[in-house]
């Protein structure tokens, strides 16, 4: 991705794979159960870095917990 999109642009799962480090797989999981704001359009997902980073700072540590994404 060439910019940073803004906070509140929507971006697919793919997009916020390569700026957070998550596979798109996990942002699948996290927006079934309700974790993760995300809305489906069609057959592609879409969230906001707003939403992943809301997401991301709620995180607690337990199991397998990356610290290097804060």
């Amino acid at each position: 991705m060439a910019r940073k999109p803004e906070k509140d642009e929507l971006i697919t799962f793919k997009e916020a794979s390569e700026l957070y480090g998550f596979t798109t797989d996990y942002y699948q999981k996290l927006a079934r159960r309700k974790r993760l704001k995300a809305q489906k359009i069609g057959v592609q997902w879409f969230t906001t870095p707003m939403d992943l980073e809301e997401f991301i700072g709620s995180r607690e540590p337990v199991g397998v917990y990356r610290k290097d994404i804060k």
